[in-house]
């Protein structure tokens, strides 16, 4: 299986206007982004939690195809066995 296939990059958006460029601080005591469109600071687990439900989305795309990538493997590799189909139906 080609795990490279299952890589994304998730655009995360300001909350307040809907931005996608931010600035951080190279500062290591002051962890903040900033929204170089309305100026909005932040911490980068606010910036995270605030894109949560498309980061969840995003997690859930991927694992719909992760199953059926491996159903599709396990089928393959099953074709034509009496004894798997036997079980399963008898697991249904």
């Amino acid at each position: 299986m080609d795990s490279e296939k299952y890589d994304r990059s998730i655009v995360l958006n300001c909350p307040t206007c809907g931005n996608t460029e931010f600035e951080t601080s190279e500062d290591e005591n002051d962890p903040l982004v900033k929204c170089v469109s309305c100026n909005r600071e932040m911490t980068k687990d606010d910036l995270i939690n605030e894109n949560g439900e498309n980061i969840d989305l995003n997690v859930e795309e991927v694992a719909d195809e992760v199953l059926g990538d491996i159903s599709k493997m396990f089928k393959s590799a099953f074709k034509g066995s009496k004894n798997i189909a036997l079980l399963a139906l008898n697991v249904v």
